[in-house]
C-alpha cells in the first residue's frame, strides 16, 4: 500500500492526522487507538461452511470523537455512533441486510433509520486482527456481520456503517453515521 492509504495504515498512535471534514474545515486529531479488521468469506454461501479471512486488511484510527476506516474504495469518516441492541438490529437493519445478501448484492435496497434513508452498498464479515489504544469498543478476535450504506436523497455523501457483534465475541454493536470522503481529505498524516 502506497500514498496516503499506506501512511494512514502505518500510522502510529500518538501521530496526527489533519483532515477535512464536510462541514467544520479542516480537524487535527491525534490517534489514539488503531484497529485491524480482517474481511472474511465463504467459499460457498452455506450455514456450515466456514468463515476465512479474504486476505484484506483495513486499517481504522479512533480519534477519540471520531473514526477513520477505510473499506474497498471508500473512505468513512465517522463522527457519530449509539450502540444497538440484537433485538433492534433484528427489527431495523437485519430484514434489509438479508434482501440484499440474497440478490448477491446487486439488489437497490433502501431502509430508514434517523436520520435518514439509506441505500445498502455491502454487507459482510469480519474480523478484528487487532486493536490496540485507548478508547476501543472492542477487542482483538472480535467478529461480527457489517452493514454500508449511503444516503439517499437529502444526504448523499453521508455513510452509515453497522457492526453486529457475535455474542460474546467482544465487541460492543454499533451503528455508526458519518461521511464518505476521499483520500485527497486527508490532509496530513504524522
Amino acid at each position: 500500500m502506497t500514498g496516503k492509504a499506506g501512511e494512514f495504515a502505518h500510522a502510529p498512535i500518538g501521530a496526527s492526522i489533519v483532515y477535512r471534514h464536510p462541514e467544520r474545515g479542516n480537524r487535527t486529531s491525534l490517534i489514539l487507538g488503531t484497529i485491524r479488521y480482517a474481511e472474511l468469506w465463504q467459499k460457498k454461501k452455506d450455514p456450515s461452511e466456514p468463515w476465512v479471512p479474504t486476505g484484506n486488511v483495513f486499517t481504522a484510527h479512533w480519534l477519540g470523537d471520531t473514526l477513520l476506516y477505510p473499506w474497498k474504495e471508500h473512505l468513512f469518516l465517522l463522527d457519530g455512533y449509539d450502540a444497538l441492541t440484537d433485538a433492534e438490529i433484528k427489527e431495523h437493519i437485519l430484514p434489509h441486510a438479508k434482501r440484499f445478501g440474497q440478490s448477491d448484492e446487486t439488489a437497490d435496497v433502501s431502509f430508514a433509520y434517523p436520520p435518514a434513508s439509506w441505500k445498502i452498498i455491502d454487507i459482510g464479515k469480519f474480523r478484528v486482527g487487532d486493536a490496540t489504544g485507548q478508547g476501543l469498543r472492542l477487542q482483538s478476535g472480535a467478529t461480527g456481520r457489517f452493514v454500508h450504506a449511503q444516503g439517499n436523497t437529502g444526504y448523499e455523501g453521508r455513510v452509515l456503517v453497522v457492526e453486529d457483534y457475535q455474542e460474546g465475541s467482544g465487541g460492543q454493536d454499533t451503528v455508526w453515521l458519518g461521511w464518505r470522503i476521499a483520500w485527497d481529505d486527508l490532509v496530513k498524516v504524522g
